[in-house]
This record gives structure tokens, sequence and C-alpha cells, in this order.
């Protein structure tokens, strides 16, 4: 019997056929992305799904892709690792999000699971994998799953896709510039302290981008992103704006050669008499040299100045 009121009864879930019960969670997938395809593999909408699996659901999912998550309690998971033949750990490893909200306490004479929707901000939101990968991965069901994609992961290398957020994947394979920062990044994670790094050039070169700061990377960004524009004619920006959807791709290059910059840069000695210590001085002439810059004068308010300062003994 169905557990949403309104709803019609439907019948008893068939056992699954065994071309459809092995249906992994890719790696850092969303919970919603693997039940999603789950659901599909069998015809049935998630809740239908969950509800044939003594699932109790609360809330409801987002209108579009990577909008909302859902959270299985023990017992749900379960459910599903037994239905799909997936083992529970493998779960537990892949699936990031899968024990992110507190476990809901068990009803009085429920015996069933319980699954929660949450709708998440734009900044959480899973981002779309490789559709040449998924379409491997998924034995050629489906090219589109959404996965928790670290910053130094999101371009795959062998097919030249950037994942653009929950709705596109972008064909970079006209900006060979990036596969290379992508193997200059793999390197830069390799130490311990990129972490902070990393942020910093990140907020510099999005700063750079939204202000046009420098004549000659935004020649190069817009470059970037005419291009990106020829290569994927069917991608409609779900915002409207190329220069928002691209903004991460065509500036990545440049970000991370700042982040291994400041990632091995030191501390700069206390100026003196207010002035400028030449240490920075030469800071600023090798990291414009890096990016491709005539020169590097940043303003008091720009961010790498507020880098410096935080950098200075």
């Amino acid at each position: 019997m169905s557990t949403h009121p309104g709803r019609a009864a439907h019948p008893a879930l068939p056992t699954p056929a065994p071309t459809t019960q092995d249906i992994r969670p890719l790696p850092a997938e969303s919970t919603a992305s693997w039940l999603t395809r789950l659901a599909q593999a069998h015809h049935l909408p998630p809740p239908y799904l969950l509800d044939g699996l003594n699932i109790t659901t609360t809330g409801r999912p987002g209108h579009t892709p990577g909008g909302s998550e859902i959270h299985l309690d023990h017992t749900a998971q379960h459910h599903l690792a037994a239905f799909t033949r997936v083992p529970h750990h493998h779960l537990t490893r892949a699936l990031p999000r899968l024990n992110a909200l507190p476990p809901v306490p068990a009803r009085p004479g429920h015996t069933g699971g319980h699954a929660t929707w949450q709708r998440l901000e734009a900044h959480e939101a899973p981002a779309r994998s490789c559709p040449t990968c998924t379409l491997r991965r998924t034995h050629g069901t489906t090219g589109r799953a959404l996965a928790y994609l670290p910053d130094h992961t999101r371009l795959c290398p062998h097919h030249h896709h950037w994942a653009a957020g929950p709705h596109h994947s972008l064909d970079t394979a006209a900006l060979p510039e990036l596969t290379r920062a992508h193997a200059s990044h793999q390197r830069l994670q390799r130490r311990a302290d990129t972490a902070d790094a990393w942020t910093w050039a990140t907020a510099v070169t999005t700063r750079w981008h939204d202000h046009c700061t420098h004549a000659t990377l935004t020649a190069r960004w817009q470059h970037r992103r005419r291009l990106l524009q020829a290569t994927n004619p069917g991608v409609q920006p779900v915002t409207g704006s190329w220069t928002l959807l691209a903004r991460d791709a065509v500036t990545y290059p440049e970000t991370v050669t700042l982040a291994r910059t400041l990632a091995t840069t030191g501390l700069f000695p206390a100026p003196r008499h207010g002035r400028p210590h030449p240490a920075v001085r030469a800071f600023l002439d090798h990291t414009a040299n890096t990016l491709g810059l005539p020169r590097l004068t940043p303003l008091p308010a720009d961010l790498l100045t507020t880098w410096t300062r935080h950098h200075t003994r």
C-alpha cells in the first residue's frame, strides 16, 4: 500500500531483471542521481520505487537536476543494498552524501526505512559527470549522472569534458590548455598545503574575471569563451549567461598557475617606513610572468593585495 495520501495503491514491485539489478553508484555520485537512475531502470518514479521497498519518504525533490538531495536512514540504505545487490559498504564509499543528515527517529510500529528530500543551495549542487565516462560505466544505459566533484576533477582529461554545474558538460577539446592545467593541478594536489592557496587563487581570478581587471586576461578569457560557445552549439545556459556558465572553465589555467605560485611563496618581511618590500615587488613580477602579463600592480582593494598582507611578517 502506498505511503502517500491520495495516491492510488500500486502493485508490489516485481523481482528486478538481472540486467537492471546492478545499477551501481558511480564515484562521488549524488544519492538522488543514483536513485533516479535506479528508478528509471525499473520504469518507475523514485517515490514509487521507495514505496515498494517499504521506505517512507518526506519532503519533495526539486524541480531541476541537482536541486535537491535525498538522505536515507540506515534501514533504507540496507533495503536498497539488498534490492540492488550492491554491498552496503560500497554505497557508503561511493555516495558521499548518503549519511549527511542525522538519523531520523523510528516511528512506533514502522519497521521500514525512511528517506528525506532536502533542497540544495546552488553552491552545494552536484555537477554533471563526463557523459562519455558515464555511458561507459553504466554499460550504455545513460550518459547523465550527477556527482560531487572536487575542483581538481571537474575536467575529464580523457574526453575533454568540463563539469559546468548540474545541467551542462562542456566539450573543451578546442582548449588544450585546460588539459595541461589539469595535469598541473593533479601535481599541485600532492602538496599538503594547497587548499588555502587554491581558495585564494579562485577568489582572485573570479574577481578579475567579473570586474575585467586585466585587459590581457579579459581578452584571453573572452577568446576561450567564444571557442567554447562555437564547439558547444547545443548548450543553452539555464541562467541565460554564457559568461557565467563558462567562467570557471575559461579561468581554470590561470587559477591553477596562481594557486601554484601562492602555495610555493613564503612569508614576506615586514615593510619599512610604509614602503612595499622589494620581496613583494619580486613576487608580483614573478606572478605576472607566470600568468603571461606585462606587469602586475594590484590596487589596495585587490584580493591579491589582501593575500600579500596576510603573508607579511
